[in-house]
């Protein structure tokens, strides 16, 4: 199912350009506007979120059902349904809209979600396995060592992923009210030593970044995600094999206090969510 997801996402976002390019091309041709305009809307609102979040790398959540861009969506396919069926427009018209719906709503309701269950080896009151991660400098380190204090493990996808660097960026800007709290804050993707360096340049001393190396800790939690890498992506240096977001709580010493295991990779906790859930 993953492999399918993976050449999906990259055929979707190329089908969302090219609807919003030639719906774009449409309304400045002059003929069949209404039409044309409804063929963007299906793809930019979409776009829109979806270059914010890569450009920008401050979104790190949505709603579940993108309300407002379904909506938005829907709106374009009835206008474009309208330039077809009434204003005598071209089938490819409304054929189009009618694609960029179809497309948007197996991005919301399919792609979107995991389908995960909780990890068993996660549970709540629990002790935390052990195991090893690598900080920027190539040093190993234990998950013991690290859960000497109260520590928020935050597993995230990689430097790829538009939406992880924008959880990374809101809990970096908000690490005063962490270490207020008292908790340590450690990041760990499934990407090489200098990715990971890369990552932590120029972030608060509060927050940790470090490296899963072949993905062994995320196995060893079973929140390993195989072929969660959209297709191509690899030129960049990254495995098929990612981690679904993952967050976990756990007490001085390692006992497991909370966590968030979401099946939706644009849904994940705000800083104060976290911290409340920690502190209370």
């Amino acid at each position: 199912m993953n492999t399918l997801k993976r050449i999906y996402i990259m055929a979707y976002i190329t089908l969302v350009v090219i609807l919003v390019s030639q719906g774009v091309s449409g309304v400045f041709s002059g003929a069949f506007v209404i039409g044309w305009a409804g063929v963007a809307l299906t793809g930019l609102p979409l776009l829109i979120f979806l270059t914010n979040a890569m450009v920008f790398r401050r979104t790190a959540r949505s709603r579940p059902d993108l309300p407002l861009t379904l909506g938005i969506a829907l709106v374009g396919l009835g206008l474009a349904a309208w330039q077809t069926f009434i204003g005598d427009g071209p089938d490819q018209i409304v054929a189009m809209a009618a694609i960029g719906v179809i497309g948007l709503l197996f991005y919301i309701r399919w792609y979107s979600r995991f389908g995960r269950t909780p990890s068993p080896e996660i549970a709540i009151g629990a002790a935390l396995p052990e195991f090893e991660l690598t900080n920027a400098d190539g040093e190993i380190i234990a998950a013991s060592t690290l859960s000497q204090k109260p520590t928020v493990f935050i597993f995230i996808r990689g430097n790829w992923c538009p939406l992880c660097m924008g959880q990374v960026n809101e809990i970096s800007n908000a690490a005063d009210r962490f270490a207020a709290a008292g908790l340590r804050v450690v990041f760990i993707a499934p990407q090489s030593q200098g990715k990971t360096r890369a990552l932590a340049n120029g972030r608060p001393a509060e927050i940790e970044f470090y490296s899963d190396a072949g993905n062994a800790a995320a196995r060893r939690l079973k929140i390993h995600n195989p072929a969660g890498l959209p297709l191509g992506m690899e030129i960049l240096g990254y495995r098929s094999e990612t981690v679904l977001p993952t967050l976990i709580g756990v007490d001085a010493g390692g006992r497991i206090r909370w966590t968030h295991e979401t099946d939706n990779y644009r849904v994940r906790p705000a800083p104060d969510t976290i911290i409340q859930a920690m502190t209370n």
